[in-house]
């Protein structure tokens, strides 16, 4: 589970969550929505520990955390099946999964390139990929389908929701697509914009 209690953030002066409460269930798909500029991206790197609140407090029991960034952030020296591999417990002992999951993501025929020969949209993949072969029990997902066109977008959501669904853990899903959210989660938190 995790709660946030009366959060507030700021940037210098600038404030962008202001007493912010909800809580989010273990196996609760929670979608966070609004305009650009009210804190979605800032609520996911607090409740990753990444930033601390300036005001409230912020419970978490979820011991694994899994992120996909808005921008993806994967190793430029690695080819795609080796940032994968990256983040297995014991990275030599692959058993399968690694190739199963690049199937699963539609990038089986890419597992030996580099980030910079992939598309923004192959690095989003790949970066989902990674994600799900972490695991977790908690997944932290910023705009993951933002450079998708929409039948992937579908079928990522898809795939992303019953992955999710079967371990068990829970997510909080940053968008700025309804549809997306209609599909991935049990329900919304807006959140409004600060001046």
């Amino acid at each position: 589970m995790l709660t946030f209690d009366r959060v507030s953030f700021s940037y210098a002066k600038k404030p962008v969550l202001n007493e912010l409460s909800f809580t989010l269930s273990d196996g609760e798909i929670l979608a966070v929505m609004g305009p650009s500029g009210c804190g979605k991206t800032t609520l996911l790197t607090l409740a990753a520990g990444l930033n601390k609140p300036k005001a409230g407090k912020i419970i978490s029991t979820f011991t694994k955390i899994a992120y996909v960034f808005q921008e993806p952030r994967l190793f430029p020296w690695m080819s795609v099946e080796d940032n994968l591999r990256a983040v297995l417990p014991e990275p030599k002992q692959d058993d399968g999964r690694v190739s199963e999951v690049l199937t699963l993501v539609g990038l089986s025929d890419c597992a030996g390139q580099y980030p910079d020969e992939l598309s923004g949209g192959m690095k989003i993949r790949a970066s989902l990929a990674r994600a799900l072969i972490y695991g977790g029990d908690l997944f932290l997902l910023d705009e993951p389908f933002a450079a998708l066109d929409e039948a992937l977008r579908r079928s990522l959501s898809e795939l992303l929701k019953q992955t999710i669904r079967q371990s068990g853990a829970s997510a909080l899903f940053v968008t700025h697509q309804l549809s997306d959210a209609q599909i991935m989660a049990d329900r919304i938190l807006s959140l409004p914009l600060h001046s």
